[in-house]
């Protein structure tokens, strides 16, 4: 994911150098290297490629204002977050001054995808970001017996001491 213009650059950067390598490969006429080893680097070559063209054409369509609808996984907040904060034209600077905080700070936010921000100040931001609309978390619906988790070990593992351990702890799990 492109968080910001520098990412933008490097990998716009990284794009062409990608694209370059793909042109050689493809004018290159080597007999000595099997032609499934040639194939394999032609198609991950191509797979960076495509992967690269889709975080540029998503960081633009954010920028240009393109996109009105971000959805955020809960499970993935920070994504949500920084595509919200590019959307809005924000870069890193603009959105600590409206929080009146360095703009260091959101970059380490974002670096560490939220994952030690307070809740409050996630609030703040979700606010400022002016994100709203309608939150709906689902349920699994997978039923878990508490009484029935399973897993195996390898065999050369002490099972009594995990065992006491889980026991100690009254840890519903059952060593197989």
């Amino acid at each position: 994911m492109i968080k910001n213009e520098k990412q933008y650059r490097i990998t716009k950067n990284e794009l062409k150098k990608f694209k370059d390598a793909l042109v050689l490969l493809k004018k290159s006429n080597v007999t000595d290297i099997h032609p499934l080893l040639i194939k394999a680097q032609y198609d991950s070559i191509e797979s960076q490629i495509q992967e690269l063209e889709e975080e540029v054409l998503e960081y633009e369509k954010l920028k240009s204002g393109e996109v009105k609808k971000i959805v955020i996984d809960i499970n993935d907040i920070s994504t949500g977050l920084i595509n919200a904060r590019i959307a809005r034209g924000y870069n890193h600077e603009k959105l600590a001054d409206l929080l009146g905080i360095k703009a260091q700070q959101i970059q380490k936010y974002e670096s560490e995808n939220y994952t030690k921000t307070s809740l409050n100040r996630l609030l703040e931001i979700i606010k400022i970001l002016e994100i709203g609309g309608e939150t709906v978390l689902s349920l699994s619906n997978r039923k878990i017996e508490r009484s029935s988790f399973k897993f195996s070990l390898p065999p050369n593992v002490d099972t009594e001491g995990i065992g006491r351990i889980i026991r100690d702890k009254h840890v519903p799990f059952e060593i197989c």
